[in-house]
């Protein structure tokens, strides 16, 4: 009888099906988890972005109240509704503008950002301010 074509044993028989579910299972979770760091890094990418013009937007125009409340709308706006902004502190001193920016990243199926440990986006912006001046 050949060796090759030989029927498995009967210990060995259906050892697949019963392999096969946790297979599945581990490369979903993996690739669960794979795509919440993916959806991660591109919030922290767009924050960052975003926040540091938005800075910028506030410190070119002198940061005064107007300016700040004119880039904060500009950034809520820009950023939309799915990231959640948890805290937004404004400060101004004589020649800077600073920004404390601190979210949530939206979750992809399950909430999974904890076990990876990529729960919160915490951002600090600090341009110098500009005030335009024209010659006369």
């Amino acid at each position: 009888m050949n060796r090759l074509h030989a029927s498995p044993c009967r210990d060995e028989r259906g050892a697949g099906l019963v392999a096969l579910p946790w297979a599945v299972l581990a490369y979903l979770t993996f690739l669960t988890l794979a795509v919440q760091a993916a959806v991660y890094f591109y919030s922290t990418s767009v924050l960052t972005a975003v926040g540091h013009d938005a800075t910028r937007r506030a410190a070119f125009g002198g940061g005064s109240p107007a300016a700040i409340a004119d880039a904060e709308r500009w950034l809520r706006s820009s950023i939309g509704p799915a990231v959640d902004i948890e805290r937004l502190r404004w400060s101004t001193t004589g020649e800077t503008v600073a920004l404390e920016l601190a979210a949530r990243p939206p979750t992809v199926l399950i909430d999974a950002s904890a076990l990876i440990g990529l729960q919160h986006i915490e951002r600090r912006f600090e341009v110098r301010r500009e005030l335009a001046r024209f010659a006369g």
